[in-house]
């Protein structure tokens, strides 16, 4: 999607149970490691249900694809239980390149500024 000029990867993992959620990461881990250069990166999570199984493979996947190669990482719908999964993803990452959001147009216009 563009926003402002700016490309940006929308993952929508709204509503999904883990075995619907690992497929797509993988598919968006290969899309970002493929980028020619930096990628931003908006997800809405509202409703998926994250499992332990989920976060392992997104912490692994944010040392080896996200950290290099994502300019930015913002996530819409993140509460309750998914919130602490969020703060681990995000010491994973070990920048402070993601944030949480409410709300998707404030996501983009952080994105992109």
């Amino acid at each position: 999607m563009e926003h402002h000029g700016r490309s940006v990867l929308y993952v929508d993992y709204r509503g999904m149970k883990p075995r619907e959620i690992l497929p797509l990461m993988k598919e968006t881990n290969d899309a970002v490691a493929a980028s020619r250069g930096k990628v931003l990166v908006l997800g809405n999570v509202k409703g998926a249900v994250v499992t332990k199984e989920v976060m392992d493979y997104l912490k692994g996947s944010a040392r080896m694809v996200l950290h290099q190669r994502a300019e930015k990482i913002a996530v819409v719908g993140v509460t309750g239980l998914l919130a602490v999964f969020f703060d681990s993803f995000v010491a994973a990452l070990g920048r402070d390149c993601a944030r949480k959001f409410e709300a998707e147009g404030d996501a983009l216009d952080w994105l992109v500024k």
